[in-house]
């Protein structure tokens, strides 16, 4: 009998979890809120603003409803509680706790009916939109010319948006920043954001460093009065393409490192790796990058790593180019010629000389001394 309860409990909450965060699987497979009650909440594509109304307010309901149906569904199976009464519970006991467990539905229902009341002005995303009025915030619709110029922004297609995990998303339109979560919608107008990066969070994907996935967490905080602040979380990756949306620089007062790209941690694993190797001095007179054009050609090739026991045969070969390269660029030419799906054996491989093509290691990549 308690192994049946726990058999279908233990079923029961698994769906339930899916049903609160829906895996990428769910989400294809159209067993969403969004997705099974999408003909009601309508398109969020003709009204964004409004499709995010409808929706937090029935994902509300239909998670509260999860614990009343957990008990219809033990009565369905025919683990009753009555059973239950027969051997431990008393039948008043259980009686009430299947009246409790409506109890939260009811709370919210009410919650969702005031909200919805005078066109949804009681909405939490409808008072915040109507701090945005410029109209009298009193009227029922004063947030709705900000909900409209909010809408036709997300229809743009230049929009920057990411999803951290299955139950949120962050949106950047060209004057709007939101969190969109299961049960709220965060949203602020660019010019009111104060945007802190506060830490960040390496997530390693595999033993090698250059797999590691860097998270960063963002606070952004209005200086309108009546804004709530909220948190943001987006790859480093995703970080830049945010910067050029938002209006206010992002504040890093706790001097986080952030790590744009793999080739940007490529380049200071290869500095670190050029830098230990010796200094040579040209007499020749320094030359611009030819791949950058910006900076001086800091770089030269000379074979070293016959010399050094690398535990492998050597195959490079002797290079006498002038130096036309500066570190930067010579770094990213390396990265472009190894294997992109192993990242991890970039410092041990070797490629060609961009000007000559003789193959080269890191060990040969040696820094130009100014005297």
């Amino acid at each position: 009998m308690i192994g049946e309860v726990w058999f279908y409990s233990l079923l029961y909450w698994l769906f339930a979890l899916v049903v609160i965060f829906p895996p990428d699987e769910a989400v294809a497979a159209g067993l969403t809120v969004e997705a099974l009650l999408s003909s009601c909440l309508g398109s969020q594509f003709t009204g964004f603003i409004q499709y995010q109304i409808r929706r937090t307010g029935a994902t509300i309901i239909v998670h509260t409803l999860l614990l009343p149906g957990y008990i219809l569904m033990l009565i369905k199976q025919e683990i009753s509680l009555v059973h239950w009464a027969n051997t431990q519970i008393h039948p008043d006991t259980a009686a009430i706790t299947v009246i409790a467990s409506f109890v939260p539905v009811l709370l919210t229902a009410l919650i969702a009916g005031n909200w919805w009341r005078d066109n949804w002005q009681r909405h939490p995303l409808s008072c915040t939109l109507a701090l945005y009025s410029q109209g009298n915030t009193a009227s029922s619709n004063a947030w709705v010319s900000v909900a409209s110029d909010v809408n036709i922004e997300f229809r743009r297609i230049d929009k920057f948006t990411t999803k951290p995990n299955s139950v949120c998303r962050v949106i950047a339109t060209d004057s709007w920043l939101m969190k969109v979560t299961a049960y709220r919608v965060y949203l602020i107008h660019h010019r009111d954001a104060v945007l802190s990066l506060e830490s960040s969070e390496n997530h390693q994907l595999a033993q090698n460093r250059t797999l590691d996935t860097q998270l960063l967490d963002i606070k952004v905080t209005s200086i309108r009065e009546g804004i709530p602040s909220f948190y943001i979380r987006l790859s480093s990756l995703e970080y830049k393409d945010l910067e050029r949306k938002i209006v206010n620089p992002v504040i890093n007062a706790r001097q986080v490192v952030v790590h744009q790209s793999l080739s940007d941690r490529f380049l200071e694993a290869f500095l670190e790796t050029v830098n230990v190797n010796p200094e040579v001095f040209i007499a020749d007179e320094p030359t611009m990058c030819i791949g950058c054009m910006e900076v001086t050609a800091n770089v030269t090739l000379q074979r070293r790593c016959g010399s050094v026991n690398t535990g492998s045969g050597s195959d490079c070969v002797a290079c006498y180019c002038r130096p036309m390269w500066c570190v930067s660029c010579l770094s990213k030419w390396f990265a472009a010629r190894q294997d992109q799906n192993l990242p991890e054996s970039w410092l041990s491989s070797k490629a060609p000389c961009p000007t000559c093509r003789s193959t080269f290691c890191l060990l040969d990549v040696c820094i130009i001394s100014n005297h």
